[in-house]
């Protein structure tokens, strides 16, 4: 077997205040001035609670069924996962795995666990706990199962051991593992209140109204109540096998309305408003005792040119497909998209492992674009439609970027007509039919790992969205298997950067924005820092 310990350097994370998962960081014995607040005191004078104002929109908090954004949140606060993701551009790690292998030809992974792991009933985490938590997430088919579509079956051999069975390589199933889903719960309390893993657990588990009022995990915090569309309270594990942060509680606020979030934290009613907008940070600029962040998420929006010449036209030829990525205003993008957006090299993502990093702003070139033209025997233009549909990336409406598009387009004498169509009136199915000629859409990633975005190649299924079949290139649609099975990160970097190289400027997708998120904090606070796979990681947090 090919030993993969990750002896990644724990102590670099430690830099930021990793807690979780028996990391370094300030015991709960650390002292903190004030006094404990009651619930829903204001809480930014001294105290050592901590409220976190965040958007709605979620239905669950039962691992075993959440997709939504917030969720992963709470989740990672009161669970935890054989792996985590311990900064927003870092490779998973183990949390409560301890060594890991991989069989040589990628179809085992073996996991043993840490020594000491306790739930926050008390009781002993095993191997059983581990093998029940996914089977149930696998078997109550809710919108997460897919994350386990790779995992054929797992065995434990001892209390300490998991033997992950592959149908086949998957070179993100560690990242795969990190999914709030897969957080391994307490299976004797579970089970106590009606869960089970059973194949027809889909039908007979009855244990979501439980995890959705309190919480079965190891995590630092536990659940101790919810009032759906007002808040949510966590506070300390007595029984946490860790080290934890000074934090002993947080009141989560579901407060959506980023100008409310922006008064009260203003006022010192919350200490963390997660939904800024550029207008919200522009007021709190120079704000006593706040501090703003403004940094990229891994939603993208792109443009998407159809190869199929019955629906894209001229956009289907590869060569007026380069003629519209010189023809794009990058930088004008990114002044519509907001503070903190990047432009992605290719369909890679910065902050993902094996990133070429941004596609530079000034790429823009309307000489070169209308020589492309021309060579394509465009030399006059043309007119083409382009669908885009009522949906919003990251509060930037999809209408604004392609209207952004028409008029960059405009400069080389592509004649856009904006064909406006909701995405529940036929926009959805024809983009996911791949009968859409050109459009301006966006993507946000299930998982936190560079293989999400694989399905921009040829053959897969966004690149066969855009008519883009695996003949049409067969050996960029190679490199997607090679990167499934490099399971070593080396090898997987290396085949992520010759796809980004290969598809830098060719290809029926065109990657404009990668969208920002803002986060305005109070500054007792550190360790606040934007997160794609969990939104906020309160584990990471301390009272200065």
């Amino acid at each position: 077997m090919k030993k993969k310990l990750l002896a990644i350097t724990l102590c670099v994370a430690m830099a930021f205040g990793l807690v979780a998962c028996g990391g370094g960081g300030e015991s709960s014995t650390t002292e903190t001035t004030g006094t404990e607040a009651a619930d829903g005191e204001n809480s930014s004078e001294g105290s050592n609670t901590v409220v976190v104002a965040m958007g709605s929109g979620f239905s669950t908090l039962d691992p075993g069924y959440v997709y939504e954004k917030y969720p992963p949140l709470i989740v990672n606060a009161c669970y935890e996962n054989l792996f985590k993701f311990y900064s927003n551009d870092s490779a998973p790690e183990p949390c409560l795995a301890d060594t890991y292998e991989f069989s040589e030809d990628g179809l085992t992974l073996t996991v043993t666990l840490k020594d000491g792991i306790t739930f926050a009933s008390g009781n002993a985490m095993t191997s059983a706990d581990v093998l029940f938590s996914i089977n149930r997430c696998k078997n109550l088919q809710g919108n997460p199962a897919f994350i386990c579509d790779t995992i054929e079956s797992m065995e434990a051999p001892d209390d300490k051991t998991i033997v992950f069975h592959l149908t086949q390589a998957d070179s993100a199933i560690l990242s795969k593992l990190t999914y709030s889903s897969l957080a391994i719960l307490d299976s004797e309390v579970v089970k106590a209140n009606g869960g089970t893993d059973a194949e027809d657990a889909a039908s007979t588990d009855t244990a979501q109204a439980y995890l959705d009022t309190t919480s079965a995990g190891s995590g630092m915090y536990v659940m101790t109540s919810y009032t759906p569309d007002e808040e949510v309270v966590l506070e300390k594990n007595p029984n946490y096998w860790g080290e934890a942060t000074n934090v002993d509680k947080y009141i989560i606020k579901i407060q959506p309305d980023s100008n409310t979030q922006m008064m009260t934290l203003s006022n010192g009613d919350i200490d963390v408003a997660m939904n800024m907008t550029d207008d919200t940070m522009a007021e709190l600029a120079g704000a006593e005792n706040v501090e703003i962040i403004n940094g990229a998420t891994k939603t993208v929006g792109f443009v998407m040119m159809n190869m199929n010449e019955e629906y894209g036209g001229p956009v289907s030829d590869p060569t007026v497909q380069k003629a519209i990525r010189k023809a794009l205003d990058y930088a004008g993008i990114q002044t519509i998209v907001g503070e903190g957006t990047l432009t992605p090299y290719s369909i890679i993502q910065t902050g993902f492992m094996g990133s070429k990093g941004e596609r530079a702003t000034d790429y823009t070139n309307l000489d070169e674009a209308k020589e492309l033209l021309a060579e394509a025997g465009y030399a006059d233009g043309f007119d083409v439609d382009l669908t885009v549909c009522d949906l919003d990336m990251e509060g930037v409406a999809l209408t604004d970027l392609a209207q952004k598009v028409k008029d960059d387009l405009a400069q080389i004498g592509i004649n856009v007509n904006i064909v406006s169509q909701p995405w529940a009136a036929g926009y959805g199915d024809a983009y996911r039919d791949g009968t859409l000629g050109l459009t301006v859409m966006y993507w946000g990633t299930d998982y936190n790992d560079p293989n999400v975005q694989l399905e921009f190649l040829p053959g897969a299924t966004v690149g066969l969205r855009a008519g883009w079949t695996a003949d049409m290139d067969p050996e960029l649609a190679a490199l997607y298997q090679a990167a499934m099975e490099a399971t070593d990160n080396d090898a997987r970097i290396a085949v992520l950067e010759q796809i980004q190289d290969l598809t830098y400027e060719d290809g029926p997708f065109i990657m404009i924005a990668q969208a920002p998120a803002h986060i305005a904090h109070n500054t007792r606070l550190e360790g606040v820092a934007i997160s794609d796979p969990y939104a906020l990681d309160l584990t990471l947090i301390n009272i200065k």
